[in-house]
């Protein structure tokens, strides 16, 4: 098997191939993330429209990542005497370059749960989640920090289809979850893996992603380092 074959798009183009947001199938009824519910075929989940929960509860140290990293782009802008002072910052060089973090995205997380890597740089930032709670799968989750009159936004969880073209791999059109995330209302996107294990070995040390939705391109990543992030997240799922 070829690196490509291992790569995010090959692993979500088959587990989306229903148009939806599933896990993996098996015997048993698959548990979902908080604000899906079971699909009435038993082997999927679908958004639960009758439910009020919002799957960001589950994620409650993502936001605040999110919402901390909006604020500190926010005030320093603010506080720049000239365009040039902020460009000269060590912010925005941070911002530029790329950069990853490491953390629990769940504050109530046990050892070795909700691991997640998360890079960003200039608008976007991609994290990958491992397992939490009942949902025993892995996600991908992409987000545009702040001029996002482009990228998707809903109130409530939802499904839509979004377009991810990875590296040198065919586009593959999914079904992801979306919805707004934290203080800030951050639209995110949110793609089902398989298993973690399915998730890292996808990685590359660099390896770059473009997002289309209703045929406009809605944000573009690519990350370095990814190798690093990858042993990172290896040692918090470890625990």
């Amino acid at each position: 098997m070829t690196p490509h074959q291992n790569c995010f798009a090959t692993i979500l183009a088959g587990i989306f191939a229903s148009g939806l947001a599933p896990v993996v199938c098996v015997a048993a009824a698959p548990a979902c993330p908080q604000g899906m519910r079971v699909s009435q075929d038993g082997k999927s989940c679908a958004t639960d429209s009758a439910s009020a929960a919002n799957p960001a509860g589950s994620f409650d140290v993502l936001a605040n990542v999110m919402d901390k990293t909006k604020e500190e782009i926010n005030a320093k802008q603010a506080v720049a005497t000239a365009q040039e002072d902020f460009f000269a910052s060590d912010l925005f060089k941070k911002m530029k370059d790329g950069h990853w973090q490491h953390f629990q995205a769940n504050s109530k997380a046990k050892d070795g749960e909700y691991c997640t890597a998360m890079f960003i740089r200039d608008n976007m930032s991609v994290a990958l989640l491992g397992p939490g709670g009942q949902y025993r799968g892995a996600l991908m989750m992409f987000t545009a920090l702040y001029n996002t009159d482009t990228f998707p936004k809903s109130e409530q969880p939802r499904v839509i289809q979004v377009t991810l073209k990875q590296a040198s791999d065919p586009a593959a059109t999914v079904g992801v979850f979306n919805f707004n995330m934290g203080a800030m209302q951050t639209p995110v996107i949110v793609f089902a893996v398989p298993t973690i294990e399915a998730a890292m070995q996808g990685m590359e040390d660099k390896l770059d992603f473009r997002l289309q939705y209703e045929g406009q391109d809605i944000g573009s990543i690519e990350w370095h380092s990814g190798l690093a992030a990858r042993d990172e997240l290896k040692k918090c799922l470890s625990k």
